[in-house]
């Protein structure tokens, strides 16, 4: 789409390309605000799935045979012979978002997948949630995120229970 961050659809998943665009920028912004580097961007991939895609990754990847809502996946190393800074890739499952948008339409969708993308990129910069000190560390990055494209910043983990 623009600098930073490739965003893709996967297979049949159609997204008004609008929706895409705003995605994209606030993705940008909040991962900015959070501490990433243009390079860091640069090797950021976004992806959007739908349920049985998000089970069967979960399942690979993890043991558990349960669609989630957003997934981390960590490159770990730079790219050899580039500057680019390989970052990791973020999945984002399209029919969970619509089921825990707060507002209908596309407005909650984008909201709902803004916030699950600050999530994913805390996830991806070191952050968890597993235990309370370190949900607090993430929860304050998280807010970062979310301040910079204007929206709230509300987790069910605040309290340190990995969810």
């Amino acid at each position: 789409m623009n600098r930073g961050i490739d965003l893709a659809c996967d297979g049949d998943i159609v997204l008004p390309r609008s929706l895409l665009r705003a995605l994209h920028r606030r993705a940008l912004r909040a991962a900015r605000a959070m501490g990433c580097t243009g390079a860091q961007l640069q090797g950021l991939t976004l992806r959007i799935v739908d349920d049985p895609t998000m089970r069967e990754l979960k399942q690979r990847h993890f043991g558990l045979d349960e669609a989630a809502d957003v997934l981390s996946f960590p490159a770990g190393e730079p790219i050899p012979g580039e500057e680019l800074e390989a970052f990791g890739e973020l999945v984002l499952n399209r029919d969970a978002v619509a089921r825990q948008a707060s507002a209908p339409g596309w407005s909650g969708w984008l909201d709902e997948a803004t916030q699950l993308t600050i999530h994913g990129v805390a996830h991806l910069q070191g952050h968890d949630h597993d235990q309370r000190t370190r949900a607090r560390r993430m929860l304050a990055r998280e807010r970062r995120g979310c301040r910079a494209v204007g929206l709230p910043c509300h987790r069910p983990y605040g309290g340190g229970m990995a969810r």
